[in-house]
This record gives C-alpha cells, sequence and structure tokens, in this order.
C-alpha cells in the first residue's frame, strides 16, 4: 500500500510539472510536444504509474524536444513579475522566453483578502467578533501552509459555545473558505498578467459531479468573473448576507449547464451561463479551479476546426461552414496502423452482424466507417476527449440502438466504428459532446458536387 500511495503522488508530481511546462513552452512545437507527453502520461494513470513508467515517459519527452529544452520546460525559468514589469510588456516578453506565470503560489492577494473580516461567515453569525475568528483562521492558513484539515479544527475550535457542529460540517465551512479565498487571490493575478479569459478546468473522475461536468472546459471572460468577484466583495463589505450568497452560491451539484434546446432534468437551458456562475467552488466539496486561457482569443479564430472546438467547448453547435470543413477531414481520415484497426474489427464484427451490418474483412469494416461518414441522413456530434476534438457519425438502428463512426478530427485517425446500445451519441470517455444541428445534409450537397 505505501508503494502505491509513493507512486500515485509520483504520478501527480510529474502531472504537475508537466502543465507547468505546457504553461511555459515557448514554441507551438514545444507545446504539442508536451501535449502529446501528458496524454502519454494520462494514458498510464496513476492506477498504474511507477517509477519505470516515469523514466518512460521522461525518455519519451526528451527524444521529443532534446535535453536541454527539457530541463527549461520542467524546471524553468521562472520568476514573478511585478505590476510595474507587465505594464512595461513584460507579459508579451515572457511568453516569447518561456517564463512561468505563478499564479498558483502562495498568494498574497487571497492573504489580503482573507484579512478583510467581512468575507466569512458560519451559518447566520455575521458578527464582528465571529468574522474576526473566521479570518485569523484563514489568514493562517495561507500564511502556514496548512491544510483544510488543519483550518478546519481550528474554526471548530475558536467557535466552540458560539456554533456547535460535527466535524464534517467544519470541514465543508474551511474548503469553501479557502477555495473561495484562493480563486480570488488568482483573479487578481490573471487581471496583472492581462489576461481576457479563463478556462474551467474540472478533475474529471468517476466523483466528478454533474454541473462540474458541464462547465469543465468553458471559456469565460475575465472581465465576466471580476465582475462576479465585485459583487459579492460589495455584498460583503455591506454586511449582505443575502446578496453575498446570491453573487457566488454554492449549487446543487446535480444542476447542468447546457445550450439553448437542453431538455434533460436539472438542466438550465441557457446558452449563456448566469452572471453569477464563474469562479468555482460550485458546490460543497468542490474541486474544479480556472486557469489563465493562453491561446488565441476566441473572437479572432480564423481555423473552422479551431472554431469547432471552441464551440464545442462552450456547449454550443459549431457553424455549418466549420462542420463541413471537419467532415472533409473526417473523409480523408486513415487508420493509426494496421493492427489497431484490425483490433476494433475483431472486437466489433459480431455486434455489427447481429445489427444487420456484416463486415467480413477489415476493408469491410473501413467501407462501412467511411460510408457512414459520407452517408446523408446521419447525425454529427462533436465531442472533447483528453483535448482531443473527435466527431461521431451516428444513425438510429430500428431496435433503438445506433450505428457510429468516431473520427479524431485533430489528428485526422479513423478511430471506431461500433454499435452503441443506446441511441445516444455521446461515450463515457466524452468530457463534452455536443450534438450538430442541420449536419444530416451536409452529405448530400458533397456527392451532388
Amino acid at each position: 500500500m505505501a508503494i502505491l500511495i509513493k507512486d500515485e503522488a509520483a504520478f501527480e508530481a510529474l502531472l504537475t510539472r508537466l502543465q507547468g511546462a505546457f504553461t511555459r513552452a515557448w514554441s507551438s512545437g514545444h507545446r504539442e510536444a508536451v501535449a502529446r507527453i501528458l496524454r502519454m502520461l494520462d494514458e498510464i494513470g496513476p492506477a498504474r504509474f511507477t517509477r519505470e513508467a516515469e523514466q518512460r515517459v521522461l525518455a519519451a519527452f526528451e527524444a521529443e524536444v532534446g535535453p536541454q529544452a527539457m530541463q527549461r520546460l520542467l524546471a524553468g525559468p521562472v520568476t514573478v513579475l511585478s505590476e510595474a514589469l507587465w505594464r512595461v510588456g513584460g507579459a508579451a516578453g515572457a511568453r516569447e522566453a518561456g517564463v512561468d506565470y505563478r499564479f498558483d503560489l502562495v498568494d498574497q492577494e487571497a492573504l489580503a483578502l482573507a484579512r478583510r473580516g467581512d468575507l466569512y461567515w458560519v451559518a447566520n453569525h455575521w458578527d464582528a467578533y465571529t468574522r474576526g475568528l473566521l479570518s485569523e483562521a484563514v489568514a493562517r492558513y495561507f500564511e502556514r501552509g496548512q491544510t483544510y484539515e488543519q483550518l478546519a479544527a481550528a474554526m471548530r475550535e475558536a467557535f466552540d459555545g458560539v456554533h456547535d457542529a460535527g466535524m464534517r460540517y467544519w470541514e465543508l465551512a474551511a474548503d469553501t473558505m479557502a477555495t473561495k479565498t484562493r480563486e480570488m487571490g488568482r483573479i487578481a493575478g490573471y487581471q496583472q498578467a492581462g489576461i481576457r479569459y479563463v478556462q474551467v478546468k474540472a478533475r474529471m473522475d468517476a466523483r466528478t459531479t454533474p454541473i462540474c461536468r458541464s462547465l469543465h472546459g468553458r471559456l469565460i471572460r475575465l472581465d465576466a468573473v471580476v465582475a462576479q468577484r465585485d459583487k459579492y466583495l460589495a455584498a460583503a463589505a455591506r454586511g449582505r448576507l443575502d446578496e453575498a450568497k446570491a453573487a457566488w452560491p454554492m449549487w446543487d451539484p446535480t444542476t447542468v449547464f447546457k445550450s439553448a434546446g437542453c431538455c434533460e432534468a436539472h438542466a438550465l437551458a441557457k446558452a449563456e451561463l448566469p452572471a453569477n456562475v464563474g469562479l468555482p467552488p460550485y458546490h460543497f466539496r468542490c474541486r474544479t479551479i480556472t486557469v489563465a486561457w493562453l491561446g488565441e482569443d476566441p473572437e479572432d479564430v480564423q481555423d473552422p476546426i479551431e472554431r469547432a472546438r471552441l464551440a464545442t467547448l462552450q456547449r454550443e453547435p459549431a457553424r455549418r461552414e466549420d462542420v463541413e470543413k471537419l467532415i472533409e477531414r473526417a473523409k480523408a481520415a486513415l487508420w493509426e496502423n494496421g493492427a489497431y484497426a484490425r483490433r476494433h474489427w475483431q472486437k466489433h464484427r459480431q455486434a455489427l452482424a447481429a445489427a444487420g451490418h456484416p463486415v467480413d474483412s477489415l476493408h469491410a469494416y473501413t467501407a462501412l466507417l467511411l460510408e457512414l461518414v459520407r452517408r446523408a441522413g446521419r447525425e454529427v456530434t462533436l465531442s472533447m476527449r483528453r483535448g482531443q476534438l473527435y466527431a461521431v457519425f451516428h444513425q438510429a438502428l430500428p431496435d433503438g440502438q445506433a450505428l457510429a463512426a468516431v473520427v479524431n478530427i485533430d489528428s485526422g485517425r479513423l478511430t471506431s466504428l461500433h454499435v452503441k446500445s443506446s441511441g445516444r451519441a455521446a461515450s463515457v470517455r466524452d468530457e463534452v459532446s455536443v450534438a450538430q444541428p442541420g449536419a444530416r445534409g451536409i452529405a448530400k450537397w458533397f456527392e451532388w458536387w
């Protein structure tokens, strides 16, 4: 058990270093190399990660970029840039030089917020005495690098006789207060760095809540989250507990924010997020954070595939002309290699035959996959998996199942042809999935032309 725990900690440590390397990559080639290594690490996963796997990942990284670039990407250069340096063009210079932005270190902005004395409450206790107790506890948390458990214990001790509750309550309160304070400090860092958009990043695993799944990957304008923060702070300064809670609520974890037209239970059918949805935590025990969006400004993107990716992240259908380009790319896709293709053919051939689509050879399997991509009347769904854009071409079968062809749009590779037991196109591997209305007729136009 000790070895397993140690290996899982090593996995998280390497993942963090590689994520940092991605943000400080000074060229698109280096950034793509880091992205490939991140996908390699993700495929291994913490459960199968060992020291041997770590050496294999690092060796692959060194082979990609060379030893000197690997060292710079993993270890630095790192600097803390002052506001004055940012104002005279330090941001652009830092990006060119591959300098990391240390938004997530012990945060003086967060500490200053913690000492305000009016940001926290326990139950409905919000008098000067209780505010002082909470502020001091949270300030110590940031100054001393304490854990949530230590903060919870300090809060419980401070409120002995004022508000009696079990340790579970104090742990939830400590987690929420510390997370809110740190997120406000991060927003101050984004403002200093001149960031225009933040991206929501959820921890995607079996514990991820529906609300965080529905927000994962979305881009939100920085001025929107700044407005939410300022509204919360203004309400707190006036002592308006109800307004503060409304400005930054703890949502029901089953809430799902989707695009217009959604009709699922617990869903809010709004294409635009409400003004009080932006800053995590979104619910108690929320693990979601924001990160700086360092990609191209969404308003300036001209590449049709990149526009389709951004639309998918925003849970919106892509433009029709972008879907046309995407289908053209899918029609030219190839298998990564013969072994991969044969494995999928053998895995799915029996189910395809039972559904009335016998494929007696790998050639027939590939032909049916591409025929479904080109076929008129099939539906198209775009999805994101591990940072990659996929297209799922699917058509309902008479028995309620669906025939589905999956293509990795980013790599231009065929992924799979299979029968889905339900008519839904979404896969359990999808982090984001958006149906493309109006895509059914695009293939007819191509065929006529």
